[in-house]
């Protein structure tokens, strides 16, 4: 699909609206052009009447103009109704295309944002949408409307005047090949413009999210060059279109207009003073009129082509996230009674002859504790990717209760499954709201039970709203302890059949590690459970503990087991126990 075709193609949304736009437009068009052949009548028929000696007729003069300025109203009633219909249209279109994206998004599988900035996508879903409204939809109405102006405005003129209405269409390919020479100019500097937006966009992200570390490490003024030559590029693109738009609208348009009527009225001129039959003044001011509106239409024309031109740069990039394919996901609901998970001789990779894990298996029974341990880049995080299905394995399988988890649906998968990172994210809103997660029937009873089963009294009770006191800002407010809390009550509030626990105590003092290991047993009871982690002593109770070197099991056992056998788990545990 063309992007002119795919931009079109939203309209169909709101279709009905559109047609009733039209209409309106139409019928306004059709009053105002038809207008100044009254007053022609107006002005002709007096004068005409006076030449041949008969009596003024006021009641037809004022009739004819009463007339006129009724066509004139009804004409702006029709033109406003009809452009803020159309302007209507444009906001439900961008507001269309903006949910599409989103939801596009959010059914995009992981991988497609492992190499995409968050900036870059939050420019296509917020910034490119309202861009295409103003700047296509929103030029389109006004270009739509001079069209149709042009086009009844020349079927007049040729009634009345066919050679005046062929002199005019002379300038049709003149305005033709302003733009041709403006796309020309102007391609490659509005695709270098787009996207030194969006690297602007991407740095801007980048630094909000690291100015700590930009302000530790002294990088302010590194970070500012870099800004300052994106920006520049930005500039610079940006001029190179000024300047080509500059070229196509130096007001040609009034030069032309002005020659044209000037020349008009020397021959009217030239006509009377030889004592010929010119034209009548009623026809000369309709000549006028009408002549006018071609070049405020075509000169539009010119002003708006350049606005749609840079539209499509910003629809191709749209169009683009809207045809990713989004990951395909069965229509079967997994049912989870026991919580067994199972990895049977699993091989996975990110890239192509780049293994990540090899010949994993493991086998967790209902309310076991499994531990992975390992050090940096050895292949746990993965291992839990594939459990959650944000990658699936090339070779081997993943059982859970005996069922692969592929057959099945990954919303229905992760709804069994509850998850507490190591820095936990918290959603704007309330303590509530993060825990039942925006449930709409949220039990408060259930998550002031949850929270303070997991040990979050003595935060609740310093706080002066409780469970209502506001998040802000990711839960900054919150101490990384407190945040744990929160989370772990969420894992506990939603009742999942299997849990993991990704390095849940790595960024906890050893003092607020007590309080965290009294609420990671509160949430383990009953539920598979995989752990994540560093510290070797919050998993020392483990039913189960996998050593993994460079995606490989190399060790397997109970704590007192692996310390006995002396191998890469005995040496971990000697290295911690010095700290």
């Amino acid at each position: 699909m063309t992007i002119l075709g795919f931009l079109l193609k939203q309209i169909k949304r709101i279709k009905w609206i559109f047609i009733i736009a039209v209409v309106f437009y139409l019928l306004a068009s059709t009053l105002v052009q038809l207008a100044p052949l009254l007053i022609q009548q107006a002005i002709d028929g007096p004068i005409t009447d006076l030449s041949k000696g008969l009596p003024f007729d006021e009641t037809v003069f004022l009739t004819q103009s009463a007339q006129y300025m009724g066509m004139t109203v009804l004409g702006a009633i029709g033109f406003y109704l009809s452009m803020r219909l159309l302007m209507h249209c444009a906001n439900r279109i961008a507001e269309n295309l903006r949910n599409q994206a989103y939801d596009v998004m959010q059914r995009l599988p992981i991988s497609y944002f492992d190499d995409k900035p968050a900036g870059k996508i939050a420019t296509r879903i917020v910034n490119d949408t309202e861009t295409l409204r103003t700047q296509f939809y929103g030029t389109l109405v006004y270009a739509f409307n001079n069209f149709v102006r042009l086009v009844f405005t020349y079927a007049v003129l040729f009634y009345m005047n066919r050679s005046l209405g062929w002199l005019m269409l002379l300038l049709i390919p003149l305005y033709i090949g302003i733009q041709f020479a403006y796309k020309k100019m102007t391609d490659k500097p509005m695709k270098d413009f787009y996207d030194a937006r969006s690297d602007v966009n991407t740095q801007v992200n980048e630094t909000m999210n690291g100015a700590s570390l930009i302000q530790l490490f002294g990088q302010e003024e590194r970070s500012m060059q870099e800004f300052e030559a994106t920006a520049d590029k930005m500039r610079r693109a940006d001029n190179k279109m000024i300047w080509a738009q500059s070229l196509a609208t130096w007001n040609l348009s009034g030069f032309l207009q002005n020659l044209v009527i000037t020349g008009i009225l020397t021959v009217v001129g030239y006509q009377f003073l030889k004592g010929h039959p010119g034209v009548t003044a009623g026809r000369l001011f309709v000549y006028v009129n009408y002549i006018e509106g071609i070049f405020i239409a075509l000169g539009a024309l010119v002003q708006q082509f350049p606005n749609m031109l840079r539209s499509f740069e910003t629809g191709k990039r749209l169009m683009a996230l809207l045809e990713e394919e989004a990951e395909p996901d069965s229509e079967h609901d997994l049912e989870v009674n026991q919580g067994q998970v199972v990895f049977e001789n699993v091989n996975f990779s990110y890239e192509e002859n780049k293994p990540v894990l090899r010949d994993i298996s493991i086998r967790a029974e209902k309310g076991e504790t499994v531990a992975l341990v390992g050090h940096t880049g050895s292949g746990k995080s993965s291992i839990m990717n594939l459990l959650y299905r944000f990658y699936d394995p090339q070779a081997g399988r993943v059982l859970i209760d005996g069922k692969n988890i592929r057959d099945y649906s990954r919303e229905s998968l992760r709804s069994h499954m509850g998850i507490v990172l190591q820095d936990p994210y918290l959603f704007t809103g309330t303590i509530a709201s993060n825990v039942s997660m925006n449930e709409e029937t949220a039990d408060k009873t259930r998550i002031l039970q949850a929270l303070e089963k997991v040990g979050a009294g003595p935060m609740l009770s310093r706080l002066e709203k409780g469970i209502d006191e506001p998040v802000v800002e990711k839960g900054a407010a919150f101490s990384s302890g407190e945040r744990q809390l929160i989370a772990f009550a969420r894992t506990l509030y939603s009742d999942p059949k299997i849990l993991i626990l990704d390095e849940a105590t790595s960024h906890i003092d050893t003092e607020t590690e007590e309080i965290i290991q009294h609420a990671m047993e509160v949430v383990k009871e009953g539920r598979t459970t995989f752990i994540i982690a560093h510290r070797l002593s919050t998993i020392q109770n483990a039913d189960q503990i996998f050593v993994l070197d460079q995606g490989r099991i190399i060790e397997h056992g109970k704590h007192e087991d692996l310390i006995a056998f002396g191998g890469t788990y005995s040496q971990m545990h000697e290295i911690q126990a010095r700290v």
